[in-house]
């Protein structure tokens, strides 16, 4: 295989969340390895062009946190594209908050995508790599699932579910040639993060000083190890959670 086995070529790649920061990354890079790629948001459309001018990204609209949506969106692909070899989870929402200050509403919105829409997708695709005695699940957690931070109680807990939910479908699917692995990224700047990064340039200093290599993630940090975990180089790593934090979780440099 070229690019020392990461070639994707001929296979179907599903990122639900790929139209903006780490999941539009991911979304290009797999593409550029080969794969014939389609991504799920709830605004759906067109995201325009991929890496390297590689074509446009096929997007499907969908909310990865309803059922039916994720079953639509599943249907769809199976039928353009006939199975689903690479599922990528990267939808992801928070809402900073005090605990005290949490909300049922809050809680329930970052457990159905964080969450409960890990599973669906899971769900959705298994079947269809179950088939094909092979199939790569790769999905997105967080530091957060690992360290405490402050304000950000129902996030934390969403993202530490990843972990284990990831860890168990591994172990209940690797019988079918599924491998089922998490990226755990540190800070990154995205749109997501981005207002809060740039609304104290203190904050931002800290952050940065707490990081051995000295920088923050950018989302291609993140879509090169989800390249590798959905390549053949991959097919003997299952059940684990990469942390790309730049050594953040290491410890504290100034103890």
């Amino acid at each position: 295989m070229n690019q020392g086995g990461l070639d994707l070529s001929g296979r179907v790649a599903l990122v639900v969340g790929g139209t903006r920061g780490i999941g539009a990354a991911i979304a290009g890079r797999l593409q550029a390895a080969g794969a014939r790629l389609v991504t799920m948001s709830r605004s759906g459309g067109d995201v325009g062009a991929g890496a390297a001018g590689t074509g446009s990204l096929e997007t499907l609209a969908g909310d990865v946190g309803v059922k039916a949506d994720v079953d639509r969106v599943l249907e769809d692909v199976l039928v353009r594209h006939g199975t689903v070899d690479i599922l990528v989870n990267c939808a992801g929402v928070i809402r900073r908050k005090p605990a005290l200050e949490t909300t049922e509403a809050d809680w329930t919105f970052m457990v159905d995508v964080n969450l409960k829409g890990v599973l669906l997708a899971a769900q959705a695709v298994a079947p269809a790599m179950r088939r094909a005695g092979r199939g790569r699940i790769i999905n997105v957690s967080s530091i957060g699932a690992d360290l405490a931070l402050m304000n950000r109680a129902a996030y934390c807990a969403t993202k530490a579910g990843v972990v284990q939910l990831t860890r168990c479908l591994a172990l209940e699917w690797g019988p079918y040639g599924i491998t089922v692995n998490a990226i755990a990224p540190g800070i990154t700047e995205t749109p997501m993060t981005r207002g809060y990064l740039e609304s104290d340039p203190v904050r931002r200093r800290t952050m940065i000083d707490k990081i051995p290599l000295r920088r923050l993630g950018q989302p291609d940090d993140m879509a090169g190890a989800v390249l590798f975990l959905a390549s053949d180089l991959a097919s003997y790593i299952t059940g684990q959670t990469l942390y790309i934090d730049g050594g953040w979780g290491l410890g504290d440099l100034d103890w």
